[in-house]
């Protein structure tokens, strides 16, 4: 099978500067999206935590890119960077093996 190379990521800026919200042409700085076959822009909706059971340290983060939802579900350690309506980049791409 196929494998890809999946990250989320903040902003596309590769000196980690957050993005201002506005798309600029102009801006011909180095993206982390150079090195991507695909990407994608969404806002988290939703939060949800698992309060009943064994894995009360799991969270499920809830993306919306333009209508293509995620739910993106881990230890809570590895999603507490997940806010409601902060924006998130999806960028993927195929590897050669």
């Amino acid at each position: 099978g196929d494998k890809f190379r999946m990250v989320l990521a903040k902003t596309l800026r590769e000196d980690g500067t957050p993005d201002d919200g506005e798309y600029n042409p102009t801006d011909t700085g180095p993206s982390r999206a150079d090195s991507f076959e695909y990407v994608m822009h969404g806002k988290v909706y939703r939060i949800e935590g698992d309060d009943t059971g064994p894995d009360s340290s799991r969270l499920a983060a809830y993306v919306s890119y333009g209508g293509l939802l995620m739910r993106l579900q881990g230890d809570a350690n590895n999603l507490h960077g997940f806010e409601v309506d902060s924006f998130v980049y999806l960028l993927i791409k195929k590897l050669a093996f």
